[in-house]
C-alpha cells in the first residue's frame, strides 16, 4: 500500500504545469483535446455505447485548429452512433459467430432448416478463411471480394461455380445482416465480381444403377468383417451407412432429411422382406424448403432393422443415432464412415467414382425414375422441390426419356408432304 501511494504522488508531481498548459476540455467535458511528448494534438472521446475510448491524433500543433478538427470528429461520431451504426469495427471471427448464433436462433423457431444452418456453417468458415480471422470487417477493401473465386479453387480446384456463387449469396447475407444490426456502415457493399457458371454444370451427379448396386453390396457386408480389427462401435457405423443409403436411394431425401428422421416420422411398415414400404413424413422443419411431406417408399424393412439396433424407440428419437446413445448420429461421423466406405467399395471395383456424395443418392432416386418415364410433377412433389428444379438440373434424363417416346412413333409424310405421325403400339 506504502508503494501504491508514494508512486502515485511521484506521478501527480512529476511536471504539474504541463498538465495544465496542454489539455483541455470541449463539449462540457465530453472531449478531451491533450499533446503529452510530441507537439502533436490528440483527442480522446468516450463511446458510451460500446465502451470504449476513442483516441485520434489531431495531425496540428496548433491548438485552434485542434480544437476545431476535434469539434468536427465529435459531430461525425456522435451522427454515426445516433444513426446505430458502431464507431468499432468488429473482427471478423466475432461477425461469424453472432451471425450463426441469430441462425441458431431462426431454427429453434422454425424458421431455418437445420440443413441450411449447417450450410451457413461451412460458407462462413470459407470466409473466415479468405479474410482472415482477426480482420477488422470495414477495413477489408471491398473489392478484395473479387478474388474469392480464386481463393475457392486454389483450396478446391474442381469446386463449381455454383457452389461459389451460393457461397457468396450467405456472405452478403451475412452483411446485410450485420448492417441491420449496427455492426457496420451501410453503404458497405461487398463485391465478388462476376461469377460465370457454365451452361452445363447445373447437371447434377447422380449414381449409375452399376455404381448404386455396388455400393449397397460391399456396404452391406462390410460390417461382417472382423479380419481388420474392427470394434462392436466400428461394426454398427459400418450397418447404420449401409442402411442409410438404402434409404436415402429409395427415399429421394435430402441427407439432412434422412439423418433427422424420428421414429414419429415413419407413421406405417408393411410388406414383407425387400418388398416391405414404409409410410414417412418430411417435417418442415428439417426441410430445405421449409414444407412438410408425406410418402411412401420401398425398402420398409430397413426401418425394423434398425429398430432393432436400438434401445431408444420413442416418437422423438432418432431413426439413426449414435453409438450406444439417442442422440442423432452427427453429420462428421456419418461422412467420415462414408469415405471409408467407397474406398472399401473401389478395392473391389476399381472404377467407382469416389467423388460422389451421399447427396448424389437424391440424385439417383430423381434420375431413375425421370428415366423410368414418371410424372415429372409427381417426382418434384414426393421429392419436396419444384417442378424448374426438376427441369433445370434433370434435363438431360428428361430428354432422354422424351427422345425415347418420339422414338416409338413412326413419322411419314402425307400426299401434300406435311409430316404425319402414326403411334406405334408397345411391342411393335
Amino acid at each position: 500500500m506504502v508503494i501504491k501511494t508514494a508512486t502515485t504522488k511521484k506521478k501527480t508531481q512529476t511536471n504539474p504545469e504541463r498538465s495544465k498548459k496542454d489539455a483541455f476540455e470541449i463539449f462540457d467535458g465530453r472531449v478531451k483535446i491533450f499533446r503529452t511528448g510530441s507537439k502533436v494534438w490528440q483527442m480522446q472521446v468516450w463511446i458510451n455505447e460500446e465502451k470504449k475510448y476513442v483516441r485520434e491524433s489531431l495531425k496540428t500543433e496548433e491548438k485552434d485548429t485542434a480544437q476545431r478538427l476535434a469539434e468536427e470528429r465529435y459531430i461525425f461520431l456522435r451522427a454515426k452512433v445516433q444513426s446505430g451504426e458502431r464507431v468499432f469495427s468488429i473482427r471478423a471471427t466475432e461477425l461469424r459467430d453472432r451471425f450463426l448464433e441469430y441462425a441458431e436462433k431462426q431454427v429453434a423457431a422454425g424458421q431455418l432448416s437445420q440443413g441450411r444452418l449447417n450450410n451457413i456453417k461451412t460458407y462462413t468458415k470459407h470466409y473466415i478463411d479468405f479474410v482472415g480471422a482477426q480482420s477488422q470487417i470495414q477495413n477489408i477493401p471491398v473489392k478484395k471480394f473479387k478474388d474469392y473465386l480464386a481463393f475457392r479453387r486454389q483450396k478446391k480446384s474442381d469446386i463449381l461455380a455454383t457452389v461459389v456463387v451460393n457461397e457468396s449469396i450467405t456472405i452478403k447475407q451475412m452483411y446485410r445482416w450485420a448492417q441491420s444490426e449496427g455492426l457496420m456502415q451501410q453503404n458497405y457493399a461487398i463485391d465478388f465480381g462476376s461469377i460465370k457458371k457454365p451452361k452445363d454444370e447445373a447437371v447434377r451427379d447422380s449414381f449409375t444403377t452399376d455404381e448404386y448396386e455396388q455400393l449397397v453390396l460391399v456396404s452391406k457386408n462390410w460390417h461382417k468383417r472382423t479380419k481388420d480389427g474392427s470394434t462392436a462401435e466400428q461394426r454398427y457405423y459400418r450397418q447404420l451407412i449401409n442402411d442409410f443409403i438404402i434409404v436415402m436411394g429409395n427415399g429421394g431425401f435430402r441427407t439432412q432429411e434422412a439423418r433427422l428422421l424420428t421414429w414419429g416420422d415413419i407413421k406405417r411398415i408393411y410388406g414383407k422382406g425387400e418388398e416391405t414400404y414404409a409410410e414417412v413424413v418430411v417435417r418442415a422443419e428439417t426441410t430445405k424448403v421449409r414444407k412438410t411431406r408425406t410418402f411412401e417408399m420401398r425398402r420398409g424393412d430397413v426401418f425394423h432393422r434398425r429398430h432393432e439396433k436400438t434401445q431408444y424407440k420413442e416418437p422423438k428419437d432418432f431413426v439413426f443415432q449414435m453409438y450406444q446413445t439417442k442422440e442423432v448420429v452427427n453429420a462428421t461421423k456419418l461422412y467420415n464412415t462414408y469415405n471409408e466406405l467407397i474406398e472399401e467399395v473401389r478395392k473391389k471395383y476399381p472404377q467407382f467414382d469416389t467423388t460422389k456424395t451421399l447427396y448424389c443418392l437424391r440424385h439417383f432416386w430423381i434420375t431413375i425414375r425421370i428415366l423410368a418415364g414418371m410424372n415429372v410433377y409427381d417426382i418434384a412433389k414426393i421429392a419436396g422441390t419444384s417442378l424448374t428444379q426438376i427441369q433445370k438440373h434433370y434435363d438431360a434424363a428428361s430428354s432422354l426419356v422424351t427422345s425415347k417416346k418420339m422414338n416409338k412413333n413412326k413419322i411419314v409424310f402425307d400426299g401434300h408432304g406435311q409430316v404425319v405421325i402414326e403411334r406405334q403400339e408397345e411391342g411393335e
